[in-house]
């Protein structure tokens, strides 16, 4: 069986089309249905992660996503995706390992920013994460990436004004190591 490029980009047209209508399990299908026939595509890898992450299953959209990364290592989207495929498996230091690069190694790239600051908040290191998010409007992010920042930036604010007790994460880790010398 001979296949060609337009039969690929319809196989990962209908997989894209199934997952963008929340139709998860037929886009994993499709998407497998096409890593049958182009075992190396980079975006059938990340389709099929994406849908994976959707419904759950951490350990196979990490798989995924590491292939992903692997055959398109200049595609920061199975990179953010294996960083949140970790963190939701709570592998949280190898995740925040591979999204600390994210800004070193595309700075650009929007997401990986809001995604880094996220977590950082999601840990406790506030004051991290909220730089990580300050840093994201620095670089142009859309009318919806904008409004996500800055709704997370005042509930931060916000939640501030109530803390009694706000531990800085690095220096928390700082002394711990400090102890451990």
């Amino acid at each position: 069986m001979t296949t060609s490029p337009t039969s690929l980009q319809m196989m990962l047209n209908q997989g894209f089309e199934q997952l963008q209508a929340g139709l998860f399990e037929s886009a994993v299908d499709a998407f497998t249905a096409c890593l049958r026939v182009y075992s190396d595509d980079a975006k059938a890898h990340l389709g099929r992660a994406i849908a994976r992450f959707q419904i759950k299953e951490w350990k196979t959209a990490e798989q995924d996503f590491r292939r992903a990364a692997e055959l398109a290592p200049q595609d920061p989207e199975s990179f953010v995706g294996l960083g949140m495929c970790l963190a939701m498996q709570n592998h949280i230091y190898p995740a925040l390992e591979i999204l600390e690069k994210l800004p070193v190694d595309f700075p650009d790239f929007i997401r990986g920013y809001i995604q880094l600051g996220m977590i950082q908040i999601k840990i406790g290191a506030i004051s991290k994460g909220r730089e990580y998010l300050k840093q994201a409007l620095q670089h142009r992010p859309t009318l919806g990436e904008r409004k996500f920042i800055e709704s997370t930036l005042k509930e931060q604010e916000h939640l501030d004004e109530k803390r009694y007790y706000r531990p800085d994460f690095e220096a928390l880790r700082k002394a711990n190591n400090k102890g451990k010398q």
